[in-house]
């Protein structure tokens, strides 16, 4: 059993995207986060408790659309992964992405061209500009490591104030074996200067499965459950406030 590295604090590029080298930077390590998604259990995580969450829904069948808010979006590499989800089970969803980034938000708009389904939205987690209970599912990928533990507990609780039904927090869980693996990784397979910084330095940032529950509860939050997936991967998971 290896020890559990500090959190450290240490800021990542990615939290100044306006600041990055430039356009083609920013979109290579927008790129990289999706491959990692796709094959490091980023997607599967969301996707699995999607089901979770939808086979509660009794109004799916009815055709109304399952309305989803995907919280600190990215390039939208999961929403548009819901989207395919959904026409998979035949649901119909509306999915409303946020970031607080204009410059990512304008790289997302681009990849997800083609899937009316999505809309966008530039928005602070911290301050979502929409109502209680404004969404049946809230989503939220690899964001909350962002935040220190205060602002972290901010963003929990907007979560699950918009959730009407339930929601999603999908991130890293910190450890040294995590550590090694990404920064091995990044050496390997990529040149991106935001990457190669970011990937190891996010893995360090994240918290353990306690901690979440801790800041969950600290939130105001309930009934929630942490469920820990592979490759240092964790999702909180419950109904929303």
């Amino acid at each position: 059993m290896f020890p559990v590295p500090d959190r450290i604090y240490s800021p990542e590029l990615l939290d100044s995207p306006d600041d990055c080298s430039g356009h083609d930077e920013l979109a290579g390590s927008l790129a990289d986060i999706r491959v990692v998604n796709r094959y490091l259990g980023g997607v599967s995580a969301s996707l699995r408790h999607m089901d979770e969450l939808a086979s509660y829904v009794t109004w799916l069948s009815s055709g109304e659309p399952l309305r989803v808010l995907d919280v600190a979006t990215g390039s939208a590499d999961i929403p548009v992964e819901m989207v395919e989800w959904a026409k998979g089970r035949g649901i119909k969803i509306s999915i409303t992405a946020v970031d607080i980034s204009r410059s990512i938000v304008e790289h997302a708009r681009l990849l997800a061209a083609g899937y009316h389904e999505i809309s966008f939205v530039v928005a602070d987690g911290l301050r979502l500009p929409f109502a209680d209970g404004a969404f049946d599912v809230v989503h939220c990928s690899l964001a909350l490591h962002h935040f220190r533990e205060d602002d972290a507990r901010v963003l929990l609780s907007e979560i699950a104030r918009t959730a009407g039904h339930g929601f999603i927090v999908c991130d890293l869980r910190r450890s040294w074996v995590a550590y090694g693996l990404i920064y091995v990784l990044t050496r390997f397979l990529t040149d991106n200067r935001m990457t190669r910084n970011d990937g190891p330095v996010s893995v360090l940032r994240a918290f353990t499965g306690r901690e979440l529950a801790v800041l969950a509860s600290g939130a105001g939050l309930e009934d929630f459950r942490v469920v820990h997936h592979p490759f240092w991967r964790m999702a909180l998971v419950g109904r929303g406030i």
